[in-house]
């Protein structure tokens, strides 16, 4: 599991299930966010995404409890990069990654 699969399923789930919107927005191609989606769930052996056909429909409920989980990782990995970029002002900040916290219905 890397850092980047949980970005992916995250911008995958804030574009409303748009893999094409999602990779647009993490400026990056949509088959490698596609590919990084099959790869994080075949480690995992869980679908987080439910499908019909290749169209993503909607979020499983264990796809809930990840997209939950990567949304709290997200955030301190956030707050760990908040608190280098406070203690080396005279360096380049390290960027912080643009999320909304993950809540199910």
């Amino acid at each position: 599991m890397k850092l980047q699969q949980l970005r992916f399923i995250l911008a995958i789930a804030e574009c409303d299930l748009n893999i094409t919107q999602a990779s647009q927005h993490l400026y990056t191609s949509q088959p490698g966010v596609s590919k990084q989606l099959r790869l994080l769930e075949d480690e995992l052996g869980i679908e987080i995404f439910a499908r019909n056909g290749k169209n993503l429909i909607g979020v499983t409920e264990k796809g809930k409890f990840i997209l939950e989980k990567a949304a709290e990782i997200m955030k301190v990995v956030n707050e760990i990069k908040a608190y280098s970029n406070s203690l080396n002002l005279d360096k380049r900040p390290l960027p912080l990654h643009e999320f909304t916290e993950f809540a199910h219905a």
